[in-house]
């Protein structure tokens, strides 16, 4: 994108980077001035290297031809104080400009568009245009120090304030950045974007993503970084086919991700007496299938409980168990979806010393778990008590007459990135998120009942699946990693979309997915 705008920079003189927010616009026009390789004299903050003039601007709605180019304004400075006829900060750089003929000067304005541009560039619009820009006479001795007699060829204009004729020289470049998904102001006009030329910055995505942030954040660990890439992924998917390209959301705020605070999430259940296998089960029974597809979400995302099987949609998993890792453990389902413990170099996970307690998976990463036990020590309710009080999600099956508790909470445990990916997305992308889809006028893409409505009345048939099985991984995300979700709240005119904690809607009670008493204790050695 860099070497594309300097290239259109040396050919049409004015640049604007437009695309979704959080690309890296901003950024990436530092480090355009930084490679342009026919920039001279100008530093990394915009200034020329005498510190002569000041070649940044952010525009915004109150931006007006009067601070940009001339007008009446107040000066404080003056002798007296009162309004007077002032240059603006463009006539400036044109003036700068043309004293240095044998000097390349960037004019760096971002958000652009927040601006009515057509209105604060009023009549040196033309002017603007690279075949109506002034070039130096270079015949010119330099003896003058504006070289008004020495730039020749252009379009000038005569101001309206004070009279004077100026055009713009060919040696002062525009470079502006644009968020292409902004509805809330008045798109360019086409007399603008004629003297233009716009480069796309799109976001990163997949492995490019992901090996970018690896080397800029190595604390963060790969675990964390691929987890939350792949969500980016899922979700931008989905908006791109239901809202276009412009709606999706860009990949600058994951580099946030080294914030430390507490966040690890806890997947938990309780354990039966495995005395009946006769000391040597070897797999641990889990409980309902939206448990098993929170814990999935959290450690091998995309796959579901419903996908798994016993063949080739088995998921090898590594065990952190008392200080060793396990490291011939998988995730299947044969009947009931269940950890499978085999030998390895450590002998094999002890599942059958489990008796009576609460088995505590936490996720460490892709394919990574950290197991804790916490033996009931004859006080079972108070110890399930704990458990489900400092839960954001609970339940208890009814496959047998005792019924057996199972639950997800968030601890206060700071891990390696896991509390900052929470604080990114909570505090950064969900609500941009919300911001687009808003925008959009279809916030029923992200509350699940409304969803699927929306897409089959007004998508076409072959981006249905895309963009429901997208938005659903990603929501399987924000429930099991971040324990947050997205609900409308109020009601007509004055409803909305907010984050809240996330609490499944379905019943806290039901069945484990089969029915069966197995489902309820640990399979013997043989089964």
């Amino acid at each position: 994108m860099i070497d594309e705008a300097i290239s259109a920079l040396q050919v049409f003189k004015n640049v604007i980077l437009e695309g979704p927010p959080g690309t890296g616009k901003s950024f990436s026009i530092a480090e355009i001035a930084a490679a342009w390789p026919r920039m001279k004299g100008v530093d990394g903050n915009g200034r020329t290297a005498d510190g002569s003039g000041h070649w940044a601007i952010t525009f915004h709605p109150s931006t007006g031809y009067e601070e940009f180019v001339e007008g009446i304004r107040y000066n404080a400075d003056g002798s007296p104080k009162g309004f007077e006829l002032l240059p603006g900060v463009f006539r400036e750089w044109i003036r700068e400009a043309r004293s240095q003929p044998d000097r390349d000067f960037l004019v760096l304005i971002d958000e652009i568009n927040r601006a009515n541009v057509s209105k604060v560039l009023g009549d040196l619009l033309l002017g603007l245009e690279a075949s109506k820009r002034f070039s130096h006479d270079p015949k010119c001795t330099k003896s003058e120090p504006n070289h008004d007699d020495c730039w020749l060829g252009g379009a000038a204009t005569q101001l309206a304030y004070s009279n004077l004729t100026l055009g713009v020289p060919d040696n002062l470049y525009i470079l502006g950045t644009m968020n292409s998904s902004d509805r809330s102001i008045a798109p360019l006009d086409s007399a603008l974007r004629r003297r233009f030329a716009f480069v796309r910055a799109e976001p990163l995505a997949g492995d490019a993503l992901r090996d970018r942030l690896v080397s800029a954040l190595p604390e963060v660990g790969e675990e964390v970084i691929s987890r939350s890439v792949d969500a980016l992924d899922q979700l931008n998917t989905a908006l791109r086919a239901a809202l276009g390209p412009d709606s999706t959301l860009g990949h600058s705020y994951l580099f946030e991700l080294d914030v430390r605070v507490p966040g690890l999430a806890g997947y938990w259940t309780e354990t039966r007496d495995t005395a009946g296998a006769g000391g040597g089960a070897t797999q641990v029974q889990l409980p309902k299938k939206d448990w098993v597809d929170l814990l999935l979400t959290a450690i091998a995302a995309p796959l579901t409980a419903d996908q798994l099987d016993n063949g080739a949609n088995v998921v090898p998993i590594e065990v952190e168990y008392l200080g060793h890792t396990y490291t011939q453990v998988k995730l299947c389902r044969p009947g009931n979806s269940r950890l499978d413990t085999l030998d390895d170099a450590g002998g094999r996970l002890p599942v059958q010393g489990f008796n009576d307690g609460v088995m505590v998976l936490s996720p460490l990463g892709v394919r990574r778990l950290r197991l804790e036990y916490t033996p009931f020590a004859g006080a079972k309710d108070s110890v399930l008590k704990s458990f489900v009080d400092r839960s954001f999600y609970s339940g208890t099956s009814k496959a047998d007459s005792s019924g057996r508790s199972f639950g997800a909470f968030r601890t206060t445990e700071p891990g390696r990135g896991d509390g900052g990916e929470r604080v990114v997305w909570r505090y950064s992308i969900l609500p941009q998120l919300i911001d687009t889809v808003t925008q959009a006028f279809v916030p029923q893409l992200l509350v699940a009942r409304l969803r699927e409505a929306w897409v089959r009345e007004n998508l076409p048939t072959e981006v249905e699946a895309v963009v429901l099985d997208g938005l659903a991984a990603f929501e399987r995300f924000m429930h099991a990693q971040l324990g947050l979700q997205i609900v409308k709240a109020g009601f007509g005119l004055t409803s909305g979309l907010t984050i809240e904690e996330y609490a499944p809607t379905t019943p806290i009670t039901g069945d484990v997915e089969d029915g069966t008493e197995s489902g309820a204790a640990y399979a013997s050695a043989g089964g």
